[in-house]
């Protein structure tokens, strides 16, 4: 019989919003180079035209578009060459009728010209060019602030700043931003069996998996992990541990604490260190069943699985989206694809069931493989390329079925 109260997924998200959505974050100011993987704290708008001048996309000849309309191998058009532009320099050439300047990839494009043609469609006779191909106005040109204009909106506050990104803000001069300040994070592992993974294993323990991957997967997202610990399954040193990681942390996960076996305090050690304490305990999940969600002051506590994989998927559909969405509410911050299932499953357990899965194929469209084995198996961590989600409400999933697969980073 179950012990606890199972709530929908959903639900449980809309509890955490509503108990944490008044928490607030400062801005701080960071290198540009070391903001990837943060949140940016402010919308940036550009202060300048990118690119500054007429810049050419290829290597070959500024033209006036009118000079060489009909032109072609058989028949040329012979400009007069007048010049030619340099990298990294200004220009004081005019293109005027029937004349042409030499341009490379990325240099100025002279005044008068309002095209450029390519270097394989030209030849060189003396002081003219052969043009055996016409162009358009604008072909191969990309003009002032075509890239980005004065006042554009460059990246929005709440972005998750990807490498893309920082090219953008390099681009703007922008040395340093305002991202942000981490999310702190405490990781507990709890369990008499749960050994460093240095150890020399005895009959019975287990290495801290959990740990080493909540955290790698924290840091993916930006947050510090600012506390650790690993102990014993003893009341007075958990709740010592817990206390301090609550007076450090925004969040803290408990790893091995949310089952209720006659060992798992952790219910009642969250409920002594004052209100409101456990708010959930049971999530319509598989794997991640027993997960626990509270609140103990401004700190979120989760209690997880210690198998790895329910582990890793409670946090996966709880804990970061709560991070990313209600504490730093991030925009766009999951990263799916699309791809055909390649099994079929049949649903009857009365909860939201993920599956983990590998990626095949790809070309057009890829195939999502179950990773099969139970939860406590570290195989299924290394061999996954993400999870997919069947509903509850779903009598299961056909194969060749389109599904979302949410990708580990």
């Amino acid at each position: 019989m179950d012990m606890f109260t199972v709530m929908r997924r959903n639900t449980v998200l809309e509890l955490l919003e509503k108990n944490f959505r008044d928490k607030t974050f400062a801005r701080q100011k960071v290198d540009l180079g070391q903001s990837l993987g943060r949140v940016m704290g402010q919308t940036v708008f550009a202060q300048e035209n990118v690119p500054a001048f007429r810049r050419s996309t290829v290597d070959g000849y500024a033209v006036k578009a009118s000079d060489i309309i009909g032109c072609s191998d058989a028949m040329p058009a012979f400009l007069r060459k007048i010049g030619e532009t340099k990298m990294g320099e200004g220009t004081n050439l005019i293109v005027k009728s029937l004349e042409t300047v030499y341009v490379p990839t990325g240099g100025i494009v002279p005044e008068g010209a309002d095209a450029v043609v390519m270097i394989e469609y030209t030849e060189i006779f003396d002081e003219e060019v052969a043009i055996g191909r016409p162009v358009s106005p604008r072909e191969n040109i990309i003009g002032v602030g075509d890239d980005v204009s004065v006042h554009d909106e460059v990246i929005g506050g709440g972005t998750l700043i990807k490498t893309q990104h920082i090219g953008a803000l390099a681009a703007l001069g922008m040395a340093s931003v305002d991202v942000v300040e981490r999310v702190k994070v405490g990781i507990l592992s709890t369990g008499d069996e749960v050994v460093d993974i240095q150890s020399s294993l005895k009959v019975g323990e287990i290495r801290d998996v959990n740990a080493y991957s909540l955290k790698a997967m924290l840091t993916s997202i930006g947050c510090e992990v600012v506390y650790q610990d690993r102990v014993k399954d003893n009341f007075d040193h958990l709740q010592g541990a817990l206390q301090k990681a609550v007076d450090l942390c925004d969040v803290v996960l408990i790893s091995g604490g949310s089952s209720v076996g006659a060992h798992d305090m952790t219910p009642e050690i969250i409920n002594s260190l004052g209100e409101p304490g456990v708010l959930v305990h049971g999530v319509a999940i598989k794997p991640g069943k027993p997960t626990i969600i509270a609140k103990n002051g401004d700190t979120a506590v989760f209690g997880l699985a210690g198998h790895p994989a329910s582990c890793i998927i409670s946090y996966k559909t709880i804990v970061e989206p709560f991070i990313q969405n209600t504490l730093l509410k991030v925009k766009g911050s999951s990263q799916t694809v699309m791809a055909q299932s390649g099994f079929q499953a049949h649903m009857s357990s009365g909860r939201d069931v993920f599956y983990m899965v590998r990626l095949e194929g790809g070309s057009p469209t890829y195939t999502a493989q179950p990773v099969h084995g139970k939860s406590g198996m570290i195989s299924l961590l290394s061999s996954a390329d993400g999870y997919i989600e069947i509903p509850m409400e779903k009598e299961g999933l056909e194969k060749g079925e389109y599904v979302h697969v949410h990708l580990f980073k």
